[in-house]
């Protein structure tokens, strides 16, 4: 199915860059030609945008990579779900941020790593810390994060300009403009990558692999209620802006957690349903499935 899902997203980012040389060639009166440069530059930002996916979403976050000996404990964590889920270990990466959170990528090439705020082991309890490494680690057996990762820098990387462009004296028209434009189409497109019962798998695994449903709902929420107490909604504690397309790789997506729907991203609570399973449906849930689950879960691998 993931598969699938990125031969869709390769093909309508290709239609899209096509559609988009047609109405420019258009005004030009040379819309046949408009097309087919667009559909080459189009084949050419899939095939950038692929290569470039591994590093994309954790390179403007300004993930730095975590040394073991400066985190011990995590890394005792991934080693010890690594072993229980035959997962290979994934690169630690951080990121200096105050508010928690944690997000997966992964490569076409089987490289993957995952991305810890510094928040994450300061304001969360080891039990808590747990949880979130498992459900990183069960999004990683999914087999979806490749095509997630490469759907969101797809989708992320016009909106990575236009955030760097608003950023800038007397180009923050221009920047305002790219965000406008590019809104619906890298939404749209980061939507076709996105499965919610991969999302409700990963968190249904996790749930089992950290013995505690309780404490991924716990570790959740506090990261929902930090990032929903940030002043900006949109903003980090540094002051930059989430690129709303990268935040869906996270635990929980930062503009969902603070309801907030930027202009130039609309719709967000909509389009994408928080990647949590609320308190009431946990309850219900875990507690009932969790002593009968399968050593392998359907839908899961």
């Amino acid at each position: 199915m993931s598969q699938l899902r990125l031969f869709i997203v390769f093909f309508t980012c290709c239609l899209f860059w096509a559609l988009l040389g047609f109405i420019f060639g258009a005004v030009f009166h040379h819309a046949v030609a408009g097309m087919i440069w667009g559909l080459i530059f189009g084949v050419g930002y899939v095939v950038f945008g692929s290569w470039a996916a591994e590093k994309f979403p954790s390179d403007i976050w300004g993930a730095k990579l975590l040394e073991n000996e400066w985190a011990p404990n995590l890394y005792d964590m991934l080693h010890e779900l690594s072993a229980k889920m035959e997962v290979p270990l994934p690169t630690l990466y951080s990121v200096p941020f105050a508010q928690p959170n944690a997000f997966v990528v992964a490569g076409r090439d089987g490289n993957t790593a995952i991305i810890v705020t510094n928040g994450l082991t300061r304001n969360l309890e080891k039990s808590e810390v747990y949880a979130v490494a498992a459900l990183m680690m069960a999004r990683l057996a999914t087999g979806a994060m490749p095509t997630w990762t490469i759907a969101a820098t797809l989708a992320g990387m016009p909106l990575h300009l236009g955030l760097i462009l608003r950023r800038r004296p007397g180009l923050d028209w221009l920047g305002s403009f790219v965000l406008g434009a590019f809104a619906l189409p890298a939404a749209g497109l980061a939507r076709l990558a996105w499965g919610e019962g991969v999302v409700t798998a990963a968190d249904f695994h996790a749930a089992h692999l950290s013995e505690s449903p309780e404490a991924l709902e716990s570790a959740l929420y506090k990261i929902e209620s930090a990032w929903a107490a940030m002043p900006g909604a949109t903003e980090t504690n540094d002051g930059s802006e989430v690129n709303p397309a990268t935040a869906l790789l996270f635990a929980a997506p930062p503009l969902a957690c603070a309801g907030a729907a930027a202009a130039w991203w609309p719709r967000l609570q909509t389009s994408f349903p928080s990647v949590r399973l609320n308190a009431a449906v946990r309850a219900a849930r875990f507690p009932a499935r969790l002593p009968g689950l399968p050593e392998e879960p359907e839908g899961l691998y």
